[in-house]
């Protein structure tokens, strides 16, 4: 499933439309392509990459997912790699949402596997703040990177909260013995595949 938006000048002027017509939208005055791409069969990618020339390896790298979150210059455009993340409280699970990325100087391609990142939180990130999308593709890779990274700060504040339930039960005078283990076991994963997601993004960030 593909979803498109046209800018010009910060105001949003199309979208919806047709993979076929992202040329003739960059051909607009001062116009921003955004194109988001939800488990794309290669002629959809295809396509968009021969429209923006996009490099081979980048396309490679976002369909075959599991990437580290990095950043890398190409030319004529930049590649991103990232990853949404949320606990899932009642399992102790960190659920992952891997995002792919090609900035060009006037669009944003945003490529996922599936529907776990929530593109539409990103999307109500862009439109409460239409005083930024006028800087262009910046403000739109400036929402994208402030997105991530606020869920991340989200689900380091509900490991917390989880840890902190946790100790509450090991002074318990109930029979919480395997209890305990089982959940210092799920949130224990959930801490260290975190830490995967994060630690990278510094690097990614500060590029």
């Amino acid at each position: 499933m593909a979803r498109t938006r046209c800018y010009s000048k910060g105001v949003l002027v199309d979208k919806d439309f047709s993979l076929d017509d992202v040329s003739e939208h960059l051909d607009h005055e001062s116009g921003v392509v955004w194109v988001d791409l939800c488990a794309p069969d290669m002629a959809d990618l295809q396509l968009v990459a021969d429209e923006l020339g996009l490099h081979a390896l980048a396309v490679e790298d976002a369909t075959s997912g599991r990437q580290r979150p990095k950043f890398v210059r190409y030319d004529g455009h930049s590649f991103l790699t990232l990853y949404a993340v949320h606990l899932d409280v009642e399992s102790g699970e960190l659920i992952t949402g891997e995002i792919a990325a090609f900035v060009t100087p006037s669009a944003l391609v945003t490529v996922r596997k599936d529907d776990a990142f929530p593109i539409e939180g990103l999307l109500r990130r862009w439109d409460e703040n239409p005083e930024l999308t006028k800087y262009g593709i910046g403000a739109l890779v400036h929402g994208l990177l402030d997105f991530v990274v606020d869920g991340h700060f989200d689900a380091v504040e509900s490991l917390d909260d989880e840890i902190e339930t946790l100790e509450d039960l090991l002074f318990d005078d109930g029979p919480h013995e395997k209890d305990v283990q089982r959940r210092s076991f799920e949130l224990r994963k959930s801490l260290v595949l975190l830490r995967r997601v994060v630690l990278p993004m510094r690097e990614v960030v500060n590029t």
